[in-house]
């Protein structure tokens, strides 16, 4: 769904984003190119009673699947693994197509799919095995259970790995899987669906339904649903995670971020540059763990700026098809509109753009990658979400300050800090108040090590042993002597 991801008001008062998110729920998931604004294809919400069936359905396929040894569920997930990259090129241009990420890099988040799939069908039965635990007159032991239905609420931006990162672990834990993908990726996720259907994982078990937000209330208040994992804005949230609670259900919140990425003196300033671009303007920005505030040492701020500047203005901006491509279109107008406002907002309190900044440009769904300098703590480009490919820069000098200006956001996601100062690693690692810290390279997820964040970055974790245990009964059987 197309979350609005604001935090401030801007051009939007907190009433008018709960109407538009509202309104998003209730309309017919349509697949527009943003490229080009060609249709690719329209879908009208199903019918409460084909949502109850298929609710029903994926239960008692849950139920069969649950008894399935954890082995035979790794060999389908291995399948799975195996047809993604085998139809990599189709899946790529299909999300392309949808949401205007350049095609050589939705080829790689499939490629990822592929690598996550493979990574829990090889670890999961470790992760799964019961434990044994030494307990004062007691032979005590955990296992690690199936629980029903996960319901994925996932976003558009990354729209095969979002779903992917939470499929693996939850169906091979022995649970199912109702999806409810965002408005403006249909055809992915059928996709997804066709895949696992192929794969050989039983009918039903995942299931990809559309649904608006009052349907979404049908399916939290199902019995067979026990568990919610939800990726996007704060406001899609507050939403979910409200309704599940009132309906007693778990829920995994990955939601907005503000990730900073540190320079200090001593850092390798030609890796770091690199970094920086990447991690700022891959996905073009649109990422959660993107790099949305650059903290620069004032002894390498002049050259450091220079380097940054000239990789910006050499990335090559046009048709997200074409492999050459970089900087393809944002998802929509509205994402334009919204990224605009932003940066006018902040120049208007004093911040100074140093390259972009324009809109529109070569087509109505982009923004040009736009570094920002001289950026006020107080303006919007420093205190909410930048969703596209703009960077406020900022200097530092003293460390203590670093520390409260990093720490000053309302998100927790991810950070990066560029030193080969090893106190400094130490320190900072400890310092950054953030679900991730990356040392010298851009925050990414890796399948191996949990993701998630704190404060407004949301709660629960993903990936990694931690992930998949999200998603299990940790039941304590203990056995007395009679």
């Amino acid at each position: 769904m197309q979350f609005i991801r604001t935090v401030s008001t801007g051009l939007f008062d907190k009433q008018k984003q709960i109407v538009n998110y509202f309104n998003y729920y209730n309309m017919a998931y349509i697949s527009v190119n943003p490229y080009n604004d060609k249709l690719n294809g329209k879908f009208e919400l199903i019918s409460d009673n084909e949502l109850m069936l298929k609710i029903d359905d994926a239960d008692n396929a849950f139920r069969k699947w649950r008894k399935v040894h954890i082995r035979e569920r790794a060999m389908l997930l291995m399948n799975l693994a195996d047809i993604l990259e085998k139809e990599k090129d189709f899946h790529g241009r299909t999300m392309t197509s949808e949401m205007g990420k350049p095609v050589g890099q939705s080829i790689a988040e499939v490629e990822k799919c592929a690598y996550a799939c493979r990574y829990y069908a090889k670890n999961a039965e470790k992760f799964l095995s019961p434990r044994k635990i030494m307990t004062a007159g007691a032979s005590s032991f955990i296992t690690f259970e199936p629980q029903g239905l996960v319901f994925a609420v996932m976003p558009w931006n990354f729209p095969y790995w979002q779903v992917i990162r939470c499929l693996a672990p939850a169906l091979l834990s022995g649970n199912g899987m109702v999806l409810k993908h965002a408005s403006n990726v249909p055809l992915s996720a059928l996709n997804i669906e066709k895949a696992v259907n192929d794969a050989g994982f039983p009918n039903h078990l995942f299931a990809n339904i559309f649904i608006n937000h009052r349907q979404a209330n049908i399916v939290l208040g199902s019995p067979s649903v026990r568990f919610v994992s939800l990726t996007g804005s704060n406001r899609a949230g507050e939403v979910i995670a409200s309704a599940a609670g009132a309906h007693i259900k778990k829920c995994v919140l990955e939601l907005g971020g503000s990730d900073p990425l540190i320079v200090f003196h001593d850092a390798n300033l030609e890796k770091a540059a690199d970094g920086a671009l990447i991690g700022r303007f891959q996905n073009n920005g649109q990422s959660c763990i993107a790099t949305k505030r650059l903290f620069v040492h004032e002894a390498v701020y002049p050259e450091f700026i220079h380097m940054l500047k000239q990789r910006v203005e050499s990335l090559n901006i046009g048709d997200p098809m074409d492999t050459n491509t970089y900087i393809g279109p944002l998802v929509n107008e509205e994402a334009v509109r919204e990224l605009a406002d932003q940066v006018e907002r902040s120049v208007a309190m004093g911040a100074e753009i140093m390259t972009g900044g324009r809109a529109g440009v070569p087509g109505k769904c982009f923004f040009e990658p736009t570094i920002i300098l001289n950026v006020p703590f107080d303006s919007p480009a420093a205190i909410e979400e930048t969703f596209g490919p703009v960077l406020p820069v900022f200097t530092f000098n003293d460390y203590d300050e670093l520390i409260k200006r990093v720490n000053d956001s309302i998100f927790g996601l991810g950070s990066s800090v560029w030193t080969n100062n090893s106190d400094i690693i130490d320190r900072i690692s400890r310092d950054i108040d953030a679900g991730t810290v990356t040392i010298n390279a851009f925050t990414r997820s890796d399948p191996a090590l949990p993701f998630g964040g704190v404060k407004s970055s949301g709660y629960g974790r993903e990936l990694s042993e931690f992930g998949i245990l999200e998603f299990v009964n940790i039941k304590t059987v203990s056995q007395f002597g009679i």
